[in-house]
């Protein structure tokens, strides 16, 4: 009987010391969060290059995108206990800055390893970047000069740009380009401004569970329509000024982008 009560205690133990083993790993190893960001039309999901011209703006004006990209930076999650994970950034531009493009769908994934064990319930990130704090002539990956998106050391990137077609452009083949750029003032210049965005977007309530076992994917909707249309701050004509490429010319517009990100869902494993 006592050789019987042993055995059962013994089993017990391990048992219990195992589930314990598990439960520790399952809670204090980092994990991988993915940042998903879906351009949208509204209800659409944007499609490049279509034969017609499938979207209607604020104005009643048809278009279509022919382009779309934007950078996204200085990324912040934050964890229901309150504490704040931010993604390293390096100045030249080889870690911490990520250049979403619609036309390559693998760079609308961004990934955010190595993150502590978490329930994460908040993510912040700025559109744009601040030049001033990149490496003048050391310039990699996302920010590579190669990309076509570096203006000047004084303007410094354009950093949320689209183009497309609408019938009442008056700019040839009836184009629209809107290159938002400008991360600072610059007194007595008619061109510069700060058009450089920092948004926050709660989970509404959902959590993104990271741990060894669990790599969530957070959606997040980039609505061009609300971009054009301004949520009551600026609507866009493409009838009146349908090209615009400098900071200054992009400050209405740019205003418009916080306003055009939103929290879908997420996605857990």
């Amino acid at each position: 009987m006592k050789l019987t009560r042993s055995i059962l205690l013994f089993s017990f133990l391990i048992i219990s010391v195992v589930s314990c083993k598990k439960d520790e790993v399952v809670s204090a190893a980092p994990g991988t969060l993915t940042l998903h960001f879906d351009n949208i039309v509204g209800d659409a999901n944007l499609q490049l290059n279509t034969t017609n011209t499938p979207y209607t703006n604020a104005k009643g004006e048809d278009f279509k995108v022919t382009w779309l990209t934007y950078y996204i930076s200085n990324i912040k999650v934050k964890s229901a206990d309150g504490k704040v994970f931010s993604d390293p950034v390096k100045s030249d531009g080889s870690k911490g800055y990520y250049l979403i493009d619609e036309s390559d769908a693998e760079s609308q994934d961004v990934i955010l390893k190595d993150l502590p064990a978490g329930d994460y319930t908040e993510v912040t990130f700025t559109v744009g970047g601040d030049a001033s704090q990149v490496d003048q002539g050391a310039q990699v990956g996302a920010l590579d000069p190669a990309k076509g998106l570096f203006w000047s050391w004084n303007s410094g990137y354009i950093f949320f740009a689209i183009e497309g077609v609408s019938p009442v452009s008056t700019e040839a083949n009836n184009t629209f380009q809107f290159h938002v750029g400008g991360y600072k003032e610059v007194s007595g210049s008619a061109t510069a401004a700060n058009n450089i965005k920092t948004i926050t977007l709660s989970f509404d309530g959902s959590k993104a569970v990271v741990n060894s076992a669990h790599e969530p994917e957070v959606h997040l909707l980039l609505d061009v329509k609300k971009f054009f249309n301004g949520d009551g701050v600026a609507n866009v004509s493409f009838a009146t000024n349908a090209a615009r490429h400098s900071p200054a010319s992009c400050k209405d517009v740019a205003g418009n982008i916080p306003a055009a990100f939103t929290f879908d869902h997420i996605h857990a494993n």
